[in-house]
């Protein structure tokens, strides 16, 4: 048990709750030595307790977890589901769109193009464009696309005027398409780049979200011995994620699944890093 020193009792665990951040029917207090004020100050001993978390309350929290880590499994799977059918609907649409591209002609003939290109960033970046302003389209939000090369890779902006249509529940539909984006990059591109779609400032305020679910779940999984895995998410996010946590010396990150539905585990550090 850890000790506590106070003025009075009182004060003593006060400071030992707030230290351990538990409220007081959540502790074992024992009181190791009362405060006494002496003879006209002579004398005068001030209060220390013995607290730790009641064993009751760590058993709670423990099975509190198991049903948490059953909640983020489910989630993860149907989630999961959700954003390949997400994917799924995409794709259809895209093909359907392409089928019209090659019409019989009236000999029953048909037609193909069948361009050949060579690898190219710049004409790769132009072609992706157009291709997210056509398909944006067809699937009723049409948006004007801003192309932006920053440090994490290159950010193609939507400006659109249904933001939510693009960005989807939880972002399903901005990272299946950011996941087609890709795709479509990696066979046209010259070199290898990370490409990143954002509608509005949904980027922006996702990474502060992501920062403080991170830290928050970093410290759960101290507290309760358990890892904790993260809903699947692009791989840039997944980087942040493992940056965060990459000099916390009780934690550890890995990536797990394949994409579009890899995700990250955090959990309990094996060997505890020295500073």
């Amino acid at each position: 048990m850890a000790q506590y020193e106070g003025e009075t009792i009182e004060l003593a665990i006060q400071k030992g709750l707030a230290d351990l951040k538990i409220e007081r029917e959540e502790a074992d207090i024992q009181v190791v030595r009362e405060d006494s004020h002496g003879f006209l100050g002579i004398g005068k001993k001030t209060a220390i307790v013995e607290m730790q978390i009641s064993p009751t309350v760590v058993a709670a929290k423990k099975a509190k977890q198991e049903v948490r880590d059953q909640k983020i499994q489910k989630t993860i799977k149907n989630d999961a589901k959700q954003d390949q059918q997400t994917v799924s609907e995409i794709k259809d649409k895209v093909a359907a769109e392409a089928q019209k591209t090659t019409e019989p002609s009236a000999n029953n003939q048909v037609i193909k193009k069948t361009p050949s290109f060579e690898r190219n960033d710049n004409q790769a970046i132009k072609d992706l464009s157009v291709y997210l302003m056509d398909l944006t389209k067809r699937l009723g939000a049409p948006a004007l696309v801003r192309v932006d090369q920053q440090k994490q890779g290159i950010v193609f902006h939507l400006e659109t005027a249904k933001e939510g249509l693009l960005i989807g529940k939880h972002g399903r539909s901005i990272n299946s398409l950011q996941y087609l984006s890709q795709t479509f990059f990696n066979h046209r591109g010259r070199t290898r780049q990370t490409i990143i779609l954002d509608v509005g400032d949904y980027r922006e305020r996702r990474e502060r979200a992501l920062t403080a679910l991170t830290k928050r779940t970093a410290r759960n999984v101290v507290a309760d011995h358990k890892a904790v895995f993260l809903d699947p998410m692009p791989s840039f996010e997944r980087k942040l994620v493992h940056t965060l946590l990459s000099d916390n010396p009780y934690v550890e990150t890995f990536s797990e699944g394949t994409e579009p539905d890899r995700y990250v585990v955090i959990a309990p550090r094996k060997t505890v890093m020295l500073p």
